[in-house]
């Protein structure tokens, strides 16, 4: 399945300093990279981004090279796990939940599980598909990060890639967005 990328959005969970001191460094500068991309991605497809911080005050807020891209995004400070256990996220985003939904972020076994079965979990009418590029969520640990993202698809959560995601959406070679995001994906 291809997300709707005229009826799409992207949620970013909790890319804090704290929470992504704990990763690799390699995997961390690897998800930033992607989550960056996609933020690239959802503003040329004029796509919604809303992003999370988990407990601000003592997790500090989003790390300064992405949050200086989400000026104009819809931002929820939280304290649940799940998006959806928090009241302001409910009020602020649910509602403007699209179609295709992009999850990406941290930590993939908490906050980005919990987020996504409570969002299957509310969709009744089965209206929204959930996208997680797994390259655009990480965990500590390498079995956690593996356990969730099997979770999430076997319960119907479309796991794909970064790239995968931006040449659905680029469609074909030769345009001024597949000349941007080509030389991004290097």
């Amino acid at each position: 399945m291809i997300p709707v990328f005229d009826d799409c959005a992207l949620l970013i969970i909790d890319m804090q300093e704290k929470l992504l001191s704990t990763l690799d460094d390699e995997i961390r500068a690897q998800l930033v990279r992607n989550v960056d991309i996609l933020i690239e991605l959802a503003k040329d497809t004029q796509s919604a981004i809303f992003y999370t911080e988990q407990n601000p005050a003592k997790l500090g807020g989003t790390i300064p090279e992405l949050a200086e891209k989400l000026k104009d995004a819809i931002r929820v400070e939280k304290m649940s796990f799940s998006c959806m256990g928090e009241p302001d996220f409910c009020d602020k985003v649910c509602p403007h939940i699209p179609q295709s939904l992009i999850i990406v972020g941290v930590e993939a076994h908490i906050c980005v599980l919990m987020t996504a079965l409570d969002l299957i979990a509310e969709d009744e009418e089965e209206e929204i598909n959930l996208f997680v590029p797994v390259d655009g969520v990480a965990s500590r640990k390498k079995a956690n990060w593996k356990n969730a993202i099997m979770q999430m698809a076997n319960l119907g959560v479309i796991t794909t890639n970064t790239e995968t995601l931006v040449y659905q959406a680029v469609e074909e070679a030769g345009t001024d967005m597949f000349r941007k995001f080509s030389k991004l994906l290097k």
